[in-house]
């Protein structure tokens, strides 16, 4: 069995890093770190890696709009697994820094904003500074005292760093959901763990656009789900990027393309449809606590 190389977004110590960690330890293989998740892309085509961990959600902040995007314009791409992981945000300085000398915050943006209450309550007079990644982050707090970082514990001990405050996101349930992307003509069917050859519970992911836009046509699409009780995990409307006030939309169900009555609601829907795309369907995995 091939040993599968997994680009993610780097460097070691983001969030990402955690999550495919966590699965490599199961399931094997070698990781990349990658700049961006343009850059994740970009590797899958060229073929530099063979899957790449995408963030595609989180629970406190909705959808990463980027890897939507990427995955409506990437045709060749498509879903093999998914991967869910509770995130703590912690504060993090160099060793013997006080809150009080805490002039300027760096993170990625979407740590900031899973953090905001707590930064404006205790840091509002701080200066947010956004960075590619939390691991990027903490490198710019090790260059400059007045510094800290938004990102996870295992930041801490790659970059020395101190913890000022852990826990964030306060109590508020927080997790983020990635999904590895891969050709669509790549062959996993060794790997039990990924696509259609798993043993576990399936959702499936579709991009569709109607062939008339008019009132009630979401609501005839998702009509045809619901007779047949398919469950909707998550539905998003992005703009086509064609014409204004022209949406695509992303959908996610519950069970496997390959069932029956799934199988048969996904026809009705295409026919429906002056776009539509199956991004794959494949199984769930949920990390109980984070690496």
């Amino acid at each position: 069995m091939k040993n599968l190389k997994y680009g993610y977004l780097g460097p070691p110590g983001t969030f990402s890093e955690q999550a495919i960690a966590n699965y490599c330890q199961n399931y094997g293989g070698e990781v990349k770190p990658l700049n961006s998740i343009r850059d994740i892309v970009t590797a899958l085509i060229k073929g530099k890696v063979d899957l790449g961990l995408l963030p595609l959600e989180n629970s406190l902040e909705g959808s990463v709009n980027l890897s939507l995007d990427l995955l409506y314009q990437t045709s060749e791409l498509q879903l093999y697994r998914e991967i869910v992981l509770p995130i703590a945000q912690y504060l993090l300085a160099k060793p013997g820094t006080k809150p009080i000398e805490i002039k300027e915050i760096y993170s990625h943006p979407q740590a900031v904003a899973q953090s905001g209450d707590y930064l404006n309550k205790h840091y509002g007079t701080a200066k947010i500074i956004y960075t590619d990644s939390t691991a990027a982050a903490a490198k710019k707090v090790m260059t400059a005292d007045g510094r800290a970082a938004v990102g996870s514990i295992r930041l801490a001990d790659i970059y020395n760093l101190e913890i000022i405050a852990a826990n964030l996101q306060g109590d508020l349930p927080n997790a983020t959901r990635f999904v590895l992307a891969a050709r669509q003509e790549n062959d996993f069917t060794a790997n039990t763990h990924l696509g259609t050859q798993a043993v576990s519970e399936f959702k499936t992911s579709i991009i569709c656009a109607p062939k008339v836009n008019r009132a009630g046509i979401l609501y005839e699409i998702l009509g045809k789900f619901a007779a047949l009780n398919i469950d909707l995990s998550r539905i998003e409307s992005r703009p086509s990027r064609q014409r204004l006030g022209e949406y695509i939309f992303y959908i996610d169900l519950k069970g496997n393309s390959q069932e029956q009555k799934l199988s048969s609601a996904l026809t009705e829907v295409k026919n429906m449809s002056a776009y539509f795309r199956c991004l794959g369907s494949y199984p769930l995995t949920v990390i109980k606590n984070e690496t």
